[in-house]
């Protein structure tokens, strides 16, 4: 019915975890780059600087020489007498050379300083960056844990919708192919034998007159319709509702079941009770053991259908606390993740049924089973204790 509208939800979600996915990706991406070029930076800013150190020492060095070299040069040219013209040139071209270094020097210092103090806003701005992206990361990861979480909830619901609606079907279905069954038993079973015991009815009547052995022949055949009639519709009412569970119990209405299981198996089933002195079988509501003997049903069946076991083993054991059922087989098993409800292969619903039948009441149905390890269903009734029960 909404399978559709279901199949675009889902897609909708893949979509959009897939795009988280991706923005995680992305942004640590951009983090790794802003650190990777911080640290680049940070150590060109660390050369620099040391580089700016050492240049300004030698400018002041240099600033130093030239002012003493000035003087010189000024006290030459006070005692110019004192000096010869090539003295004079020698302080004079020494002199102008340390002007020269200096404001060359003076010129690699100012740019020196200005890629220093770039680079200093540069790495702040790129650690700002980096900063940014580890904590947008950090939120991302936490924003895609939380939301991944919640949409796995909601495709867990929807798939639980998706099962409820298939379920709902699959019982409509079930309901029908009973109704179908029951009919067509009725019609080829006691309808038809009602039918035929009016014909011999009909018959007795008219030979009552005339031959009176052939009439105790007639009335024979006549009671032995009856009697297969009568046998006929209690088979069909045991399959509906065993009487037994009810005048008998649980346990030897298994015991029933599982001769009958036997004998379709080829092998004797094992079946183990442990009753505890305390509590008593006729205090138990029906409606467990009725539930416990659906569930072994439906195991057995299913043992039968697909197992391809050689050794199946039934054991009950009652509790002061509760019943405890578990059924273990040594067939071919199979995978319990992968057993989905499935309307058109029809597969899923026999564990379904199970469960179900458990949850009303109000017990967990486990089942355990690995391909090629076979399989064990283990379901614990719990019941009221002595107090409740004397309430």
């Amino acid at each position: 019915m909404y399978k559709k509208q279901f199949n675009q939800l889902d897609e909708i979600i893949d979509k959009t975890i897939d795009s988280i996915k991706d923005s995680v990706k992305e942004i640590k991406d951009i983090s790794d780059y802003a650190r990777q070029e911080y640290l680049e930076l940070e150590e060109e800013f660390l050369r620099l600087k040391i580089e700016a150190t050492d240049l300004i020492d030698r400018v002041d060095s240099l600033e130093k020489k030239y002012k003493l070299s000035k003087s010189k040069l000024l006290m030459v040219n006070k005692n110019f007498n004192n000096y010869s013209q090539e003295q004079m040139q020698e302080i004079y071209e020494a002199t102008d050379k340390l002007r020269v270094d200096l404001a060359v020097e003076k010129e690699r210092e100012m740019n020196l300083i200005k890629r220093r103090n770039e680079l200093e806003l540069h790495l702040k701005y790129v650690r700002k960056i980096s900063e940014k992206a580890d904590k947008l990361s950090y939120n991302f990861e936490i924003a895609y844990s939380v939301l991944s979480g919640d949409l796995k909830k909601i495709t867990e619901k929807i798939d639980d919708i998706q099962n409820k609606e298939i379920w709902g079907l699959k019982v409509i279905e079930a309901q029908e192919i009973e109704r179908q069954r029951i009919a067509r038993d009725m019609h080829d079973g006691p309808a038809q034998s009602l039918s035929n015991l009016i014909i011999k009815t009909e018959l007795c009547i008219k030979l009552l007159d005339i031959d009176i052995d052939r009439t105790k022949l007639e009335l024979q055949t006549l009671k032995m319709y009856i009697r297969g009639t009568i046998d006929e519709t209690r088979r069909m009412i045991y399959n509906l509702r065993p009487m037994s569970i009810d005048d008998l119990g649980l346990i030897p209405t298994l015991e029933r079941l599982i001769e009958k299981m036997s004998e379709d198996l080829g092998f004797s089933i094992e079946f183990n009770v442990m009753e505890c002195d305390d509590y008593k079988s006729e205090e138990i509501d029906p409606v467990v053991n009725l539930t416990l003997y659906r569930i072994t049903q439906e195991a057995l069946n299913n043992v039968l259908k697909y197992s391809k076991a050689t050794r199946v083993c039934v054991d009950l054991t009652y509790e002061d606390t509760g019943i405890e059922l578990e059924i273990t087989d040594n067939g071919i098993g199979f995978e319990v993740g992968d057993m989905k409800l499935s309307l058109k292969d029809n597969k899923g619903f026999g564990m379904s049924m199970m469960r179900e039948r458990a949850n009303l009441l109000s017990s967990d149905l486990q089942i355990v089973s690995r391909t090629g390890r076979g399989t064990s269903i283990h379901i614990r009734v719990p019941l009221n204790n002595k107090e409740e029960r004397h309430e």
